[in-house]
């Protein structure tokens, strides 16, 4: 038996401990939300019924999957959408200057959920809307955790730090109410511990890493790409990457459970899918690349001789899959 009532007041106290735990200024406020995607539908569907007068947006694809379902309630509501894929945003300043006077906002990320791909125009992005005074919410999956980007006026920084775990970082401009959050119950404790500190990287370790491995694999970032040093990301082309990630587990001697946390894949089989990271990704990574890739974060790249390993573990899958008489 349980009274069946949430005391509002326990988000805004949490909105505040977040805050100072994150080192806010005073005039920015943050707000908590259970993940990405409710933080993201919050922010733009609340301001959307906020400022109804507005009947325009942007987006830009190809980057995130939190913006999936959004926008067939705008189209249905008669919203001007504008859309773009990040490879097509080649002049950032026109693409705004572009934009209807009456857009509301434009949604956009600094990077990739599953690569840590940076992407360079976010900031200049998020300054142009600033000046047309349009809201800029831009979502933050990791780079949170490595840069302190300014959070301008009209500017919402969306931070991941957890599947339940998110955090709006909001510009002294943004006034739109939440939807829900004020009336779920929050695990006050839980969500503070979840906020992870600004991690420090070594490039080495992973540029390393990746040149020790490149006779049986492939980065898959070219040296010109920005990205994210906190993980190395491999393509193996000629095997599973859930059978190799499990062979390392048990050269390692732990668990699965243990191991998919260290070392990470977008292989279908895994993840028991076959659409979740093909219809949002541009450009889209072929079924073979979403197969063999490899994610192994700095903690697993420490373990003594962790390349020789994978070569090892990758050598005695092929030997599994070749045929002897």
């Amino acid at each position: 038996m349980f009274i069946d009532v949430v005391r509002p007041e326990n988000w805004e106290e949490l909105n505040d401990k977040v805050k100072t735990s994150l080192g806010l200024s005073a005039k920015i406020r943050a707000r908590c939300f259970n993940g990405i995607n409710q933080a993201v539908f919050e922010i733009s569907q609340g301001t959307a019924q906020f400022m109804s007068h507005k009947k325009a947006i942007g987006v830009i694809q190809g980057q995130t999957a939190a913006f999936e379902g959004l926008l067939p309630y705008y189209y249905k509501e008669t919203y001007e959408v504008a859309t773009l894929s990040h490879t097509q945003l080649d002049n950032v300043k026109e693409w705004v200057d572009g934009l209807k006077k009456e857009t509301c906002f434009v949604l956009f990320a600094e990077d990739h959920p599953v690569t840590g791909e940076v992407y360079p125009f976010a900031d200049e992005l998020d300054k142009l809307l600033n000046e047309k005074r349009i809201f800029s919410f831009k979502v933050s999956h990791a780079n949170h955790l490595h840069s302190t980007n300014e959070v301008r006026p009209y500017s919402v920084r969306l931070c991941s730090f957890d599947p339940n775990t998110a955090v709006a970082i909001l510009g002294e401009r943004f006034r739109s109410p939440s939807l829900l959050a004020h009336s779920q119950s929050w695990d006050e404790e839980t969500f503070l511990e979840n906020l992870v500190t600004k991690t420090a990287v070594d490039p080495l370790l992973i540029e390393n890493f990746e040149k020790e491995i490149s006779t049986i694999a492939t980065s898959f970032f070219t040296k010109s790409q920005s990205r994210l040093f906190d993980r190395a990301v491999c393509i193996f082309n000629d095997v599973s990457a859930e059978a190799l990630a499990e062979k390392i587990f048990a050269k390692l001697q732990i668990s699965k459970k243990e191991g998919y946390q260290k070392i990470l894949t977008p292989n279908m089989c895994h993840w028991s899918v076959i659409k979740m990271f093909r219809h949002w990704w541009d450009p889209t990574p072929s079924l073979e690349q979403l197969r063999g890739m490899l994610i192994f974060t700095p903690e697993v790249l420490q373990n003594k001789d962790f390349a020789k390993l994978v070569i090892t573990s990758y050598e005695e899958i092929k030997a599994e899959q070749s045929w002897s008489l």
